[in-house]
C-alpha cells in the first residue's frame, strides 16, 4: 500500500478533525500551567542569510532500505525511526502498527507489535524514540500511553498519560517528559509545549499556540499554530513558533538561556501548493474541510528541525532544492551559528531526519508515493 495519503493528514490537516472532537471537551477545566522563566543572562544570535561556517555537508546515497524485489515497499506508512550504535534500523510503521527491525545492509532481523488494548498492545503507534540501543519508547495516541520494549519485542513497562487530553509530540528526556498537548482552551484549540515529571504533572509551560475552532465559516491558517522542538543531549529544550525565524533555547528546568535568529528568504505559496495540499484534505461526513482553510501569501520562515549526534541543528525551511523532493536546510552549530546549508531530499511532513555514526538515514518516497528508509554516508567537507 502507498504512503500518498498519509503525507499531510497524519501533521497538519488532520489536526482539524479536532475541531469537532474539541467541542465536546469544552467543560473541561483548562490548562493552568506553570509557564517557563527566563533568568540571567540570555545570549541572542543574529545570523545573516548566508552560512559564516568554512565546511560543507557532502552527502553520498548508500543504501536503500525497504524496496521489494516484487515491486513497493516493506513499510505502509513509516511513522518514526531510529539507528543503534551497531547501525541496525528500528522502523515504526504506523499502517502495519508493528516494529520492524533491519540490521545496518537492511536485511530484515525481525518485527514485532500488535494492535489491541491489552499490555504491550496498541492502537495508533505513532511516536518512536530510542532511549537506549536495547530499550525503544512508541507512543500510541489511541490509549494514550507510552509503551517501552527492548529490540527483541519485550515488554519492558507501559506509562499511561490518560491524565492529558492528547500528546501530539513527546520526548523522554531521563524519565520526564517533553510534550505537546492538544486541547481546549478559551473557546480555542490549544497546542501546548510543556515539560511533564514521571507522572504526566505539568512541571512549567513553554509555550501554548491558539487557533479558533473550525465553527460557524470560520476559516483556519494552519501555518499560524506550527510549531517544533527537540531535546538536545544534555537535555536543553530546543522550541520554535515557526512563524518566526526564532530559535529559542531552555535549560531542562525551563530556564531560557539562548535565543537563535536568521535572516531569510521569504518563499511564495504558489498555486500549485494550494491544490497539492487541499489535495490531501479527506471529506468527513457533510463536513467540506477544504472550505475552512484558508493560505497566507508566503510560507513561514521554518518548517521543522532536528539534531545530530554533535547537537548541530538542521533546519528544514521551505525553499525548494534543485532536485525534485528536496528543500534546502539550514544548518547551525550548537553556539547557534549559522554555518552551512544543505540540499536534502524530504516530503512536505514525515518522519525527522535521523543521523548516527556520520550517516544520514532519510525517510523517502518514489514516484508511486511508497516510502523506504535511504541511508547516506555524510561528510563533512572543506570548500
Amino acid at each position: 500500500m502507498g504512503s500518498k495519503q498519509f503525507k499531510l493528514i497524519n501533521f497538519i490537516f488532520g489536526i482539524l478533525l479536532l475541531g469537532a472532537w474539541c467541542l465536546t471537551l469544552l467543560l473541561i477545566v483548562p490548562i493552568n500551567p506553570t509557564a517557563a522563566k527566563a533568568q540571567g543572562t540570555i545570549k541572542v544570535i543574529e545570523n545573516k542569510d548566508k552560512p559564516s561556517g568554512s565546511d560543507t555537508l557532502v552527502l553520498k546515497k548508500k543504501t536503500t532500505i525497504g524496496k521489494l524485489e516484487q515491486g513497493g515497499s516493506a513499510f505502509g506508512a513509516i511513522a518514526a525511526h531510529g539507528v543503534t550504535a551497531d547501525g541496525r534500523i528500528v522502523v515504526l510503521d504506523s499502517i502495519d502498527k508493528k516494529i520492524k527491525i533491519f540490521d545496518s545492509s537492511g536485511k530484515p532481523l525481525r518485527e514485532f507489535g500488535r494492535e489491541g488494548q491489552g499490555p504491550g498492545e496498541w492502537t495508533s503507534p505513532l511516536i518512536l524514540q530510542m532511549i537506549s540501543d536495547e530499550e525503544i519508547m512508541v507512543s500510541d495516541t489511541g490509549n494514550r500511553k507510552l509503551v517501552y520494549f527492548d529490540l527483541e519485542g519485550k515488554l519492558i513497562k507501559e506509562v499511561s498519560y490518560a491524565k492529558r487530553i492528547n500528546i501530539a509530540k513527546i520526548y523522554d528526556s531521563q524519565g520526564q517528559y517533553v510534550a505537546c498537548e492538544i486541547g481546549p482552551e478559551a473557546g480555542s484549540i490549544a497546542f501546548t509545549v510543556a515539560k511533564y515529571d514521571a507522572n504526566f504533572s505539568q512541571l512549567f509551560k513553554i509555550d501554548t499556540l491558539l487557533t479558533p475552532l473550525p465553527q460557524g465559516g470560520a476559516k483556519i491558517n494552519f501555518f499560524d499554530f506550527v510549531y517544533d522542538f527537540c531535546v538536545d543531549s544534555a537535555g536543553n529544550i530546543i522550541y520554535s513558533q515557526t512563524k518566526d525565524y526564532e530559535i529559542k533555547y531552555f535549560t531542562p528546568d525551563g530556564q531560557l538561556f539562548k535565543i537563535v535568529r536568521k535572516k531569510y528568504r521569504p518563499q511564495t505559496i504558489s498555486e500549485k501548493d494550494k491544490e497539492e495540499m487541499l489535495s490531501m484534505i479527506p471529506r468527513t461526513g457533510a463536513v467540506n474541510m477544504k472550505e475552512m482553510v484558508v493560505f497566507p501569501e508566503k510560507y513561514p520562515p521554518l518548517h521543522s528541525f532536528c539534531l545530530d549526534e554533535q547537537n548541530r541543528l538542521y533546519v528544514r525551511t521551505y525553499e525548494k532544492g534543485k532536485t525534485p523532493g528536496s528543500y534546502l536546510f539550514d544548518i547551525f552549530s550548537p553556539e547557534g551559528k549559522f554555518i552551512a546549508r544543505s540540499e536534502i531530499p524530504s516530503s512536505f511532513v514525515g518522519s525527522p531526519l535521523v543521523w548516527k555514526g556520520n550517516k544520514l538515514y532519510n525517510v523517502e518516497k518514489d514516484e508511486e508515493g511508497y516510502q523506504y528508509i535511504v541511508i547516506y554516508d555524510a561528510k563533512w567537507e572543506r570548500k
